[in-house]
């Protein structure tokens, strides 16, 4: 299955070798195979792949197997569909190509999906309703969701098949080095002790770590959200482009502590514990700071076995398969060889399993809903965060370092903003480090970003591309970019005055 995520990349780069997507162009000898694109690890392919194959034969009578394409995380997967689609339209062919089912990654991602990706064609969605009946879905969800996310579409594009949380792994050697106390939510990551020792992911690069950020954001309050978030980025000893690097970033000691999606950093612990290694790491969810979110499945458009891929979706929903996420490997229904330390999504299961589950989390008693809820936030995290943290760096670092040793600092391991400050030079310096910009609105008015109310407008103006007859970027760009470039200077201009005020 390299061949297939080879195939899609060249495909994403030039538009000539737009057919190789395409059904003209169909994989050769799959034979009884469902296609599924994954961000999965091969620990998660193989369980689901063997088990699906043991499961169709016992109860169709005959063999299915799972062919993998594994071109990058879910950001990666997206993109490339998308553009498979955008090129198929301008080709004015079908719809649709050699994979069956999208596998994997947050319901944010999956829903863009379940968007046209041309705006006078509704069938130009990427993925397509299951079609599975309300007595199906109400034998596996006892309800529809769990807090404020949706463990299913109410439009049947997607549908949950195991939960994800967010929290922070550490390394126990550093912070017994550092002198801090163990982290319990998000703040840890802004603490002045740990300035180059915080692992830290683009979210540019990983749809997992823009939920994550969301949930800050959410959680915390967005201004408030994106001052953890900016201190957080300041801590940071880099930024990769890869949520799975930060476990083992932390367990080799190269950083103390890092954001994590829950089943990577249990997943870390286990596997240092396998070598003989115990103790050294540890994981947490981010105490009631964290979002629970679906992580989906969905059908594509145009997929060459659609049959068999509703028959792997079923397959991924019965108790034996969910089962997989949380039973060790000694148990004699769970998985084959690996542990996968994911959270099963059908509710009743956790009361089946009860103490055999390897995790003793019940996600559904202790997801909470979101104290700041705004849909417009999710999409200025990639825009502001790359004019934030990653175009400036070094003046970022420079900021920081000035404000924690200002002689008026407080001694405390919490978020310090202005208005937690007395003295007015700090309080300046805060106000000037965690200011957001302002934009240009119709009527020569001007949104400030600072104020979450004006996001939605801004998002349909500037990154939904509502204000393009403006002239405020070129044709050759697009608005996003030209917020980000604004921002980006904005956000230099800032740094510049804290470090010289």
């Amino acid at each position: 299955m390299k061949r297939v995520g080879t195939i899609l990349l060249a495909g994403a780069a030039a538009l000539l070798l737009v057919p190789a997507f395409l059904r003209s162009s169909p994989l050769p000898q799959l034979g009884s195979g469902v296609v599924v694109m994954t961000p999965h690890n091969e620990q998660i392919r193989f369980e689901l792949g063997s088990r699906f194959s043991q499961w169709h034969k016992r109860e169709f009578g005959t063999d299915a197997h799972v062919a993998w394409s594994t071109p990058g995380g879910t950001s990666e997967i997206r993109k490339l569909l998308q553009s498979q689609w955008k090129a198929a339209a301008s080709a004015g062919v079908p719809y649709g190509g050699d994979i069956d089912l999208v596998f994997g990654g947050g319901s944010y991602e999956h829903g863009v999906l379940a968007k046209p990706t041309q705006s006078d064609d509704p069938e130009s969605t990427i993925s397509f309703p299951h079609g599975f009946s309300t007595d199906e879905l109400s034998s596996w969800f006892s309800s529809e969701t769990i807090a404020d996310g949706r463990l299913y579409d109410e439009q049947s594009y997607w549908i949950g098949t195991a939960l994800s949380s967010f929290g922070l792994i550490w390394n126990e050697d550093e912070f017994d080095q550092l002198g801090l106390p163990r982290p319990t939510d998000w703040s840890m990551l802004a603490h002045p002790k740990l300035r180059g020792r915080v692992a830290f992911v683009n979210p540019a690069m990983s749809g997992s770590v823009t939920t994550a950020l969301q949930s800050i954001l959410e959680h915390l309050g967005w201004q408030r959200g994106w001052g953890l978030i900016r201190r957080a980025s300041a801590n940071a000893r880099s930024i990769s482009g890869s949520s799975s690097r930060v476990p083992g970033d932390v367990g080799a000691g190269e950083a103390a502590i890092g954001p994590c999606i829950d089943f990577y950093g249990r997943a870390q612990v286990a596997a240092l514990e396998a070598a003989g290694i115990s103790g050294r790491i540890k994981y947490r969810d981010a105490a009631g700071q964290t979002v629970v979110d679906a992580d989906p499945i969905s059908l594509l458009r145009g997929a060459p076995n659609p049959e068999l891929a509703k028959r792997f979706i079923r397959f991924c929903l019965t108790t034996e398969a969910q089962a997989l996420w949380q039973l060790p490997p000694s148990d004699p229904d769970g998985p084959e060889r690996f542990a996968l330390r994911r959270l099963p999504i059908r509710a009743e299961v956790y009361e089946h399993l009860g103490d055999r589950m390897l995790d003793q989390v019940d996600p559904f008693s202790e997801a909470q809903v979101a104290a700041y809820p705004n849909r417009a936030a999710r999409a200025f995290i990639v825009p502001l965060f790359l004019a934030m943290a990653m175009d400036h760096r070094d003046e970022l670092r420079e900021a920081w370092q000035a404000i924690v040793e200002h002689p008026a600092y407080p001694a405390t391991d919490g978020v310090v903003m202005a208005a937690d400050v007395d003295d007015p030079e700090l309080r300046l310096m805060l106000q000037h480090f965690d200011a957001l910009p302002s934009v240009p609105m119709p009527n020569d008015t001007m949104a400030d970003l600072n104020d979450p109310e004006t996001l939605a407008a801004v998002k349909a103006g500037w990154l939904r591309e509502g204000f393009l007859a403006m002239g405020w970027w070129d044709l050759e760009s697009n608005g996003t970019h030209a917020l980000q470039g604004r921002a980006s200077t904005f956000f230099l201009e800032q740094y510049q005055k804290v470090v010289n005020p």
